[in-house]
């Protein structure tokens, strides 16, 4: 099953075991597969992104047939900002893409190493479980004058659910918002700023 996500589509049923950890503001996701050096704060390159989130995820779709869409992060560096995703094939196994943020470009794919079977074997039964599509989790979230966003990934809630984590990133004042929404209902669970955790979810402004 696929869904539009701007220019391109971009395929539902998505996921990836993994924990959702607040470093710097930015999602970092973790685990074997998955594991990275935590990133600069991303509203420093946003002015520099031309290619939105969900242009990068349909590349690395693309790129990989029949897969789907695992998680997102934006990646500073010396010569442009660079969009990380992470795409499951419906083994579980992941690729990672990576895709310039300023135009569109795919600049090469890799296999992360470390994915054992019973990762996979997660990743599969969480991409099965998801019903939420990604664009519908941050049209949840994100007005349009609010600002970008920076990461996107699916993890296990407490309760065992799949769970969508939206990061949207503001320009100025420099700030990130990281919303988690119930990927089966749709739900906005909560949502923290700056390091404090909002007192109501549906406070998305």
């Amino acid at each position: 099953m696929t869904h539009s996500a701007g220019k391109g589509e971009v395929r539902s049923r998505t996921g990836l075991v993994l924990s959702a950890l607040l470093t710097g503001g930015m999602l970092l996701v973790t685990g074997s597969a998955c594991s990275q050096p935590p990133p600069a704060r991303s509203p420093e390159v946003l002015p520099q992104v031309e290619a939105p989130y969900d242009l990068a995820i349909s590349k690395a779709l693309d790129e990989v047939p029949r897969s789907e869409f695992v998680s997102l992060s934006l990646r500073p560096s010396d010569v442009r900002p660079t969009w990380l995703v992470r795409v499951a094939d419906d083994t579980g196994s992941v690729r990672l893409v990576r895709v310039s943020a300023t135009d569109g470009r795919l600049l090469g794919t890799s296999v992360p190493a470390g994915q054992s079977a019973g990762t996979k074997k997660g990743t599969a039964e969480l991409v099965a479980a998801a019903r939420v599509l990604p664009k519908e989790a941050v049209d949840k979230v994100k007005r349009p004058d609010f600002g970008k966003v920076s990461g996107m990934a699916l993890h296990e809630g407490s309760g065992g659910q799949p769970v969508w984590s939206v990061t949207v990133a503001l320009v100025e004042p420099l700030r990130e918002r990281v919303y988690e929404v119930d990927a089966v209902t749709a739900e906005v669970l909560s949502s923290l700023t700056t390091g404090e955790r909002s007192k109501n979810p549906d406070d998305h402004g």
